[in-house]
Order: structure tokens, then sequence, then C-alpha cells
């Protein structure tokens, strides 16, 4: 994904394609293929992660819940993240929080994104998750594998609290279902990656490239579960 390679310096850059989620036909508004074999498999705690900075927006946990807080530094490159230490097989995710975004960013490379991953070495892999860009405060589901970055728009100017979760498919490990609130949201096809029942690790990260001071932006997640 673009904001993972920006993880490692001088990192791939992928093609970026944003795609419409499409809606499936054969879907009730509230589940979807995947919801019907959900199971959780592991609730992570604060325990689970490391959290590292690259200038100063420092991570923390949040103290009296099993929440973590990312916030948005202000450097002129700044990466802040909480990735999971020893990740496991899973076939979606699940959290509870916010993604506390604003328009203020010179441009889309400065985001805010939860997701699993496949790769945390070279942040290439297959990843499905959510993710804010900055410069426009638009929260996107998205998927990335075999050299695509496939995003559709979920919401805009939305910084409260939710629950995202997305789900792969086991009829189609290209597909993967996203949900806002338990409500199906939409569906996501990469032909180039594969989802389902993958090794993952899951991440909470920031990236700021410039642009005016982005005071209050910070990811919130809590109840963090993979699938």
């Amino acid at each position: 994904m673009r904001k993972i390679d920006q993880l490692t310096v001088g990192g791939f850059m992928l093609l970026t394609l944003a795609l419409g989620c499409a809606k499936d036909a054969n879907k009730s508004s509230t589940s979807g293929d995947g919801a019907k074999t959900t199971v959780p498999r592991a609730a992570l705690p604060q325990s689970a992660f490391n959290l590292w900075k690259t200038c100063n927006g420092t991570p923390y946990n949040i103290s009296g819940t099993n929440g973590i807080a990312i916030p948005v530094g202000n450097c002129s490159t700044d990466i802040d993240a909480a990735q999971q230490k020893v990740g496991q097989n899973a076939t979606g995710m699940q959290f509870n929080g916010a993604f506390k975004g604003g328009s203020n960013a010179n441009s889309g490379a400065s985001e805010e994104a939860v997701f699993v991953c496949d790769n945390v070495t070279q942040w290439n892999g297959n990843e499905m998750g959510f993710v804010k860009t900055l410069e426009n405060n638009d929260l996107k589901a998205y998927l990335q594998g075999g050299g695509q970055y496939i995003t559709a728009l979920i919401s805009h100017n939305d910084n409260g609290y939710h629950t995202f979760k997305c789900q792969a498919r086991a009829n189609n490990t290209h597909m993967v279902d996203f949900y806002v609130d338990g409500v199906y949201n939409c569906t996501l096809t990469n032909n180039s990656g594969s989802y389902y029942n993958k090794f993952y690790y899951f991440v909470g990260t920031n990236h700021w490239y410039g642009g005016s001071t982005p005071t209050g932006q910070q990811i919130e997640m809590y109840n963090m579960t993979t699938y």
C-alpha cells in the first residue's frame, strides 16, 4: 500500500487504482458472504502492539481502556504506528474507534489507516482495511495486493466513533466485504490479491508529509479483533 511503502525509505511505489465500491445484489443490507463464517479468532490487547514513531506523533495506550491512540505528527516527514508484534492466520478484522482527520494536508500522501497485512518487511503484500486521506478528510475502504491499490469512498468529514470491519470471502479469495456499525457497506475485488486465511498483522498508522498543523488529528482504535 502507498502509505505502508512509506514506512521504509525507498519503498516500492504501487500503482494506485481507485474503483467504486461494488454493492452485491445478492447481499442484504446487513450481512455479507463473509459474515456467515465469521468467528472471532483473537482479541488483541494493548500489549500485543509495538508503538513507534519517526518524529513527534507519539502513539500511546489509552488509560482505562484496551484502546490505542496514534496522533498525527507535524514534522515534514512524520510516520507513526501501532504494529502487532506477532501475527495470526485470519480472514478479517474489526475494531471500534475513530479516524479524527482533516483537510489541511498538502496531498493524499498524508493519511491515517487501520488494516491487516501479510508483509511487514517490504509492506508490499496483501492488505485490507480502512484509510483516511488528510487533504480531503475522506474515509475509504481499501485493498492492496499484486501491485494494485484499490479504494472506495465510505464517508466524508466524519470524525465520529464507529465499528469498522472487513471480511474476506471464502468462496472468492479476491473479494472483501466492508461493514460500518454492523451494516454491510460494500465489496471490493482485487484479482491481483488474495485475502482469505493469510498470516496477518494488525496495524494502525499515519503519515504526514506537510500542510498546516494537524492539531487533534489521530486514530483511536479499541477492541481490536481478528477473525
